[in-house]
């Protein structure tokens, strides 16, 4: 499995409008390989993370190719710059 980590920096009432738009995005549509995300805030510091999971490095890249206006729409809609991204390959979960 691997995870995609995004990191945004915004104020905390950014971050919540954010979190409804990946929400609704991720509802609608469900990518090859996709397993599910995770979305992380410290309103404290207005930051925040999107870790969404992947079944194959292939599939996540995939999306990261595809995804470009995804990233617009959300970006605008939320008002929020471009995030980012990091691929990590997930070793060891427990939830």
């Amino acid at each position: 499995m691997f995870a995609r980590v995004q990191t945004f920096h915004q104020p905390a009432e950014k971050l919540d409008e954010l979190a409804t738009l990946v929400r609704d995005q991720l509802a609608t549509a469900q990518p090859p390989g996709y397993q599910g995300f995770q979305y992380l805030i410290d309103r404290e510091n207005g930051k925040a993370l999107l870790i969404s999971f992947w079944d194959t490095e292939e599939n996540l890249r995939r999306l990261e190719a595809d995804n470009a206006s995804t990233r617009e729409h959300v970006k605008s809609a939320a008002g929020v710059e471009s995030p980012t991204a990091e691929v990590f390959e997930v070793t060891l979960q427990a939830l």
